[in-house]
């Protein structure tokens, strides 16, 4: 049976310019990889960012409880001008892999490859392995729903789940992310009355208003954070006042602000929190409101378990890393597993999604080595 190192495998999925939800031939690539290894796969489609759909893949080895999961993405963000190296050619130098996605996170995939073609050629195991790559976790985030529907019309059951993402800091393994906060973008818009700047009392000025809002919701805060996740934040990321007159008040102002917010609430219950200090705001200065939320994710975090504390194990093994559980970052394609118990570890992130994105070849060996000797621990 075949076994694939990760460092080439990291620069062949490199190669494909994966950018939004194109797909270059990269599951049918990756398809085949694992086929060699005895996995049956198939390709689950969702709704792309462009006329064609995205794919994503779904891979299984073994049909035995217990089943554990690895879910990875092979999409890439853009920002490609002003490289040291082309950033799809997949260079090493002096000990690094440049190239978009060797950190987030086409090397994660490569090195979870790579610790199962190892793993399985030389350890016969009860279980199966399961493996899921998305194509849309940094754009639309419909491929991972897709795949979980899928499961669920397969009565498919995930037992445990690990997430490649960049998870680690300062070295491999250094933090573990057990949960993500929620996020929520909201649009505020306020309406006074125009009128003449010189004439104070015959106007109600919605810039006021709004700035009175951005002042209370930015002074008032939402709580004292949780145990694994950091106070809940809220920061205003875009005002707009459609307006060409200097001397006219306007009919109306607007502002854009993101929350990032943890488990002790639901997003419905930040959205009546937040609208009641809005509006109570506006009331005051007889103004009123439209409040528009669109929620990217609820808040989640697995309860730190068995499973968990084998992996920080490992880690310590591998790396000499006490990893620390939290719940940094932003949002990502766990947050569509639902009750599934899962954690993320990946490589480190200090340059992800910018130029120059690179990996060290000696975090790819580890990362590799950790993931085996997981797989060699859960199925013992």
């Amino acid at each position: 049976m075949k076994t694939f190192n990760e460092l080439k495998l990291a620069q062949e999925l490199i190669k494909f310019q994966t950018i939004k939800t194109e797909d270059k031939g990269i599951m049918k690539f990756l398809s085949k990889k694992l086929s060699s290894l005895g996995f049956k796969c198939q390709i689950i489609k969702s709704k792309g960012t462009g006329a064609k759909p995205a794919l994503n893949l779904y891979a299984k080895f073994g049909k035995s409880k217990p089943n554990i999961n690895y879910l990875g993405h092979t999409d890439v963000v853009a920002n490609l001008n002003n490289w040291e190296f082309p950033p799809f050619k997949a260079l090493v130098k002096k000990g690094y892999l440049y190239g978009r996605g060797s950190q987030d996170m086409k090397g994660s995939v490569a090195c979870w490859i790579s610790a199962v073609s190892d793993f399985i050629k030389n350890k016969k195991f009860k279980g199966s392995i399961s493996i899921i790559i998305t194509a849309d976790e940094e754009t639309t985030g419909h491929g991972c729903p897709a795949v979980m529907k899928y499961l669920e019309r397969k009565k498919e059951k995930i037992d445990f789940s690990i997430v490649g993402e960049p998870s680690s800091n300062k070295s491999v393994g250094d933090e573990i992310r057990i949960g993500r906060r929620g996020s929520m973008n909201a649009t505020v818009t306020v309406y006074g009355k125009s009128g003449h700047s010189a004439f104070y009392g015959t106007y109600i000025n919605p810039c006021t208003t709004l700035a009175k809002i951005i002042s209370k919701l930015k002074s008032v805060p939402l709580d004292k954070g949780t145990k694994y996740m950091p106070p809940s934040n809220l920061e205003f990321t875009k005002m707009n006042v459609d307006n060409i007159s200097e001397n006219v008040v306007p009919q109306s102002a607007s502002a854009k602000f993101n929350v990032r917010f943890n488990s002790s609430y639901k997003s419905t219950s930040l959205k009546k929190k937040l609208s009641k200090i809005i509006n109570a705001v506006a009331k005051k200065e007889n103004c009123k409101t439209k409040i528009e939320y669109k929620v990217s994710g609820e808040a989640f975090y697995t309860v730190p378990n068995k499973e968990i504390y084998m992996v920080k194990k490992v880690v310590k093994k591998v790396t000499g890393n006490n990893a620390k559980l939290n719940c940094r970052g932003g949002t990502s394609d766990s947050r569509f597993l639902g009750s599934i118990p899962r954690l993320e570890l990946g490589l480190r992130n200090n340059t992800i999604h910018m130029v120059n994105e690179r990996t060290s070849i000696s975090d790819l060996k580890k990362l590799t080595k950790i993931y085996k000797n997981i797989l060699h621990n859960y199925f013992t």
